[in-house]
């Protein structure tokens, strides 16, 4: 009797458990962030960065955006966050959206985070793609063997000649075809 009665007890502790959990995760789940959904700001940018074993360093091609009015926009220079090609809101937005998109598996955090500088990168086995803005960061990992299918379609979010281009080459520099691809088309790259 008494054994029934410590069973019934440690049942209705487990299911209070388990209903607390599940109160628990569901709250946190609305709370849960989307960054690559928020609306854009000139806080935003986006990271790609993949360091083949043994080749010649490969700089990370990052997005920011910008004002339309502002000079930087359609310019690539080198940063120390790595080659930096400068966007519209609209068109970051865009690539958020695009980035959304794509099969891959994002971490997220409301931690609002700079960009560090790309000599402080760590180098792993695959293309880390981070975002960040004011509402947070969200970094997926990219097996390097995917790099050429899951990017192309991204060429689309872009209008910015000189990001376009710079998406492109960045591509290439993975052996990824790019038809049509001016080398030559920005001499100060």
């Amino acid at each position: 009797m008494i054994s029934l009665i410590r069973t019934a007890q440690i049942c209705s502790l487990v299911l209070a458990i388990i209903m607390s959990i599940t109160l628990l995760c569901s709250g946190q789940a609305d709370e849960k962030r989307n960054v690559l959904k928020a609306p854009v700001d000139e806080n935003t940018a986006i990271r790609f960065f993949y360091q083949p074993a043994g080749d010649y360093f490969h700089f990370p091609l990052v997005f920011r955006s910008v004002d339309p009015k502002d000079p930087r926009l359609n310019t690539a220079p080198m940063t120390t966050e790595g080659r930096t090609a400068y966007i519209s809101l609209s068109e970051m937005q865009e690539l958020m959206q695009a980035l959304s998109h794509l099969r891959l598996s994002w971490q997220e955090s409301a931690r609002v985070e700079l960009l560090e500088s790309f000599r402080k990168l760590k180098i792993t086995d695959t293309m880390v793609i981070t975002a960040v803005s004011s509402d947070g960061r969200a970094i997926a990992n990219l097996n390097p063997k995917k790099i050429c299918e899951t990017f192309k379609p991204l060429d689309s979010a872009l209008k910015t000649p000189r990001a376009l281009w710079e998406f492109q080459g960045f591509r290439l520099n993975y052996g990824c075809k790019v038809p049509g691809f001016e080398h030559d088309a920005y001499p100060d790259h």
